[in-house]
């Protein structure tokens, strides 16, 4: 489906026609950069993946209320960046433009009504813990400035790019390791027949062990678990979930944990499954 541009408001938002005639606004990076009225975009475009159906009892001129003062959401940017290169000794020069980039975007989905779920924020906070304490200082700066409370996932989301440029890795990347700190916890609980709240203390205290452990397996430091025979014979059941955990990272993440790494692991797996 083609729709037809009536208004650009920036280089996010735009509002639109259906061929039926239903005005809708279309909301996506860049979707309407170089716009004009009359232009047709292209609806099934995968980089366009926010689309929001005005409700028929909002009258379209009051989009208007998107607008906000560019100027400010640059300085709160630059804030940012400030504190991210001073706390984390980012040296990345691209963090600018992509917290830019999503700090913007953010802002117009939310003064449209439109929250965006985060479904790693638990994971995201243990991951990226020095990350997350910047992106809180983020939201309060936000606040100030543009008077926008971005809430928990956006947190979320901006020690993803926090994290992804101190890595300078992709914020894929990141956004894949999140999701494999979730997952594990899912193979975890189906090696037992369980379900695990990531909410909880308990889940919590896995996650941040597990981090430490995957942390130390990623930067080769080398570990010696002692009693790693005793743990392989004595709690088999966790060590097989350990070895679960650790099959799934070679396959999302790329990299595999020593047998002493697997034994440390199966003995927060069974303090986990304990609780």
């Amino acid at each position: 489906m083609h729709y037809k541009v009536l208004k650009v408001y920036n280089n996010n938002v735009v509002l639109a026609e259906e061929p039926g005639g239903k005005q809708i606004v279309l909301i996506g990076k860049g979707v309407g950069f170089g716009a004009r009225k009359g232009d047709l975009i292209n609806g099934d475009d995968p980089d366009n993946k926010v689309f929001s159906i005005l409700d028929e009892s909002v009258n379209p001129s009051e989009i208007k209320r998107l607008n906000y003062d560019i100027e400010k959401v640059e300085k709160v940017t630059q804030e940012i960046v400030e504190i991210a290169r001073e706390k984390l000794d980012i040296t990345n020069d691209k963090l600018y433009d992509a917290l830019y980039d999503h700090i913007a975007f953010a802002i117009e989905r939310l003064k449209m009504g439109l929250p965006i779920d985060n479904p790693f924020i638990g994971e995201i906070a243990i991951m990226c813990s020095r990350e997350f304490e910047v992106a809180e200082i983020a939201a309060k700066l936000i606040r100030r400035e543009v008077d926008v409370d971005i809430g928990e996932p956006e947190k979320g989301f901006i020690a993803l790019h926090l994290y992804s440029a101190r890595r300078n890795k992709h914020i894929n990347t990141a956004m894949k390791n999140a999701r494999f700190y979730k997952q594990a916890v899912l193979v975890v609980g189906r090696c037992f027949g369980r379900t695990f709240d990531t909410n909880s203390s308990a889940c919590k205290n896995f996650l941040t062990s597990l981090n430490r452990l995957i942390s130390s397996a990623l930067r080769g430091a080398p570990l010696e678990m002692p009693v790693k025979q005793y743990v392989r014979l004595s709690m088999g059941e966790y060590y097989r979930a350990a070895q679960a955990v650790s099959d799934l990272m070679k396959r999302e993440i790329g990299a595999e944990l020593s047998e002493d790494h697997k034994a440390f692991l199966a003995v927060h797996i069974c303090l986990l499954v304990q609780m």
